[in-house]
């Protein structure tokens, strides 16, 4: 059998696991869902279930990695009792990581889009309606939409060829620093504009009406989703870094930092974005452009417009690069571990197959934009839904049940597992709310929120 990768430090597991969560749930659909849904009472509800749901069930998930040394694509089939079909459940994991890629790594591409409009300062001294246009007529260019998805892919698939320690590692590293240090830069500047206030209080201020418009099972629905997506948890995208983690440390100490940190990053970025959107007076139901035509405004009131937006983009950029190659390198291993193939063989069939599944969210905004499949704008939206609003919860549900049921891998074994090495213990007072209430919990607001949303 083929020897486990492992990560170099603990630090470069930390920073790894944030790289995933960060890029995904905080820069890009926490921003536009949060303006969707009316600010306050979203946040609040996110950053509640992130505590409450997410990070218990983020243990679980390196836990089961750690247990295994494996990824999602065996893990279960490692760890379940003999002749039981806990392994059936990898698939979803398996088809929620794929799918996830088919959205984000265009998102990827956008951003790096913004790295030559940039390094061109082609926004600058522009007005807020010419950005928007700009971003417009962005998403509607096939060609560009199409390459810059590829050069991702492929850079992205490079970085997992060449190893989880000179690739992922390095990548995680160096991309994330630069994004943390820019990021505190611009929140200075966005709280410093005329009007910025009106945004701070669309991010603290629960606005009841929120309810009024989108309902409240739909709201509660949709901030469970992301804070399960802010962390990415449910499909195994976080339980394949468990797996290269050593016995050192125990996982739920590991878990609460990585978590914390999460949110940390995610009150950073509502902070450099709503007060920036409200003193340009642009809309908090931009959507998912939202990063793309806010900030440039910002940039044009600064000194140095042109080093400073560029290196924000190059920034942006970077973080969500390293979010790509941090699920990439998931997929390399789901190919490694279920079908026996060689890192190399593995990511040369996997930069092919993700290659061609990210043309419909490629080209949804274009060629495309005239296909509303099951009633979504595009193939973004769907598969959007698919995986935050569905297999999330789900797998959230099953990795959980699988670790604290006598008919999975057992209570015992899983505290066992986490309580390996030193750091914080888990408190054996919390089995109860791990076993019956956040299953349930999770469950409920899922099945709620679906009915509210197309059934009222």
């Amino acid at each position: 059998m083929r020897e486990r990768e492992k990560f170099s430090s603990r630090l470069s597991f930390i920073v790894v696991s944030v790289s995933c969560a960060v890029g995904l749930g905080n820069i890009w659909l926490l921003l536009y869902r949060a303006g969707m849904f009316g600010g306050g009472l979203y946040i609040l509800m996110f950053l509640a279930f992130a505590f409450l749901l997410a990070i218990p069930v983020l243990t679980t998930e390196y836990a089961v990695g750690r247990g295994s040394g494996r990824s999602i694509a065996t893990h279960y089939q490692v760890l379940e009792p003999k002749g039981s079909k806990w392994h059936l459940a990898s698939y979803l994991g398996m088809a929620g990581n794929y799918l996830l890629m088919m959205f984000y790594t265009v998102v990827c591409g956008l951003a790096l889009a913004y790295v030559r409009k940039g390094a061109a300062g082609s926004l600058i001294g522009q007005s807020p309606e010419y950005i928007a246009q700009s971003f417009g007529a962005l998403v509607a260019d096939p060609a560009q939409m199409v390459g810059f998805t590829l050069v991702i892919v492929f850079a992205g698939f490079a970085a997992c060829y060449l190893g989880l320690n000179k690739g992922v590692e390095r990548v995680g590293k160096y991309m994330m620093l630069v994004f943390f240090i820019l990021i505190v830069v611009l929140i200075g500047r966005s709280l410093t504009l005329p009007g910025a206030f009106y945004g701070l209080r669309f991010i603290f201020v629960p606005d009841p009406a929120s309810i009024t418009e989108h309902g409240f099972f739909t709201i509660m629905h949709m901030a469970m989703g992301q804070a399960l997506f802010s962390l990415s948890v449910g499909i195994g995208a976080m339980a394949i870094f468990g797996s290269y983690i050593s016995k050192q440390k125990r996982l739920f100490g590991e878990a609460a930092t990585v978590g914390v940190i999460d949110l940390c990053v995610s009150i950073l970025c509502l902070l450099m974005i709503f007060p920036a959107a409200f003193a340009f007076g642009i809309a908090p139901t931009t959507g998912q452009g939202l990063i793309f035509v806010t900030m440039p405004n910002i940039f044009n009131h600064m000194p140095g417009t042109y080093i400073w937006s560029l290196m924000f983009y190059i920034g942006l950029a970077f973080v969500s690069f390293s979010t790509a190659v941090a699920v990439y390198e998931n997929i390399v291993a789901i190919s490694m571990d279920k079908f026996g193939w060689t890192r190399r063989k593995s990511t040369l069939v996997n930069v092919v197959v993700i290659s061609v599944l990210c043309m419909p969210a490629a080209l949804g905004t274009n060629l495309w934009s005239h296909i509303q499949p099951f009633g979504f704008a595009n193939f973004s939206a769907l598969f959007s839904f698919i995986v935050s609003d569905n297999l999330l919860p789900i797998g959230s549900i099953i990795y959980v049940v699988f670790c604290c049921s006598r008919r999975g891998w057992g209570f015992n074994n899983f505290l066992a597992e986490i309580n390996t090495g030193d750091g914080i213990k888990f408190p054996t007072a919390l089995r109860f709310y791990i076993t019956y209430i956040i299953p349930p919990a999770i469950f409920f607001i899922f099945i709620f929120g679906h009915i509210n949303r197309f059934l009222l």
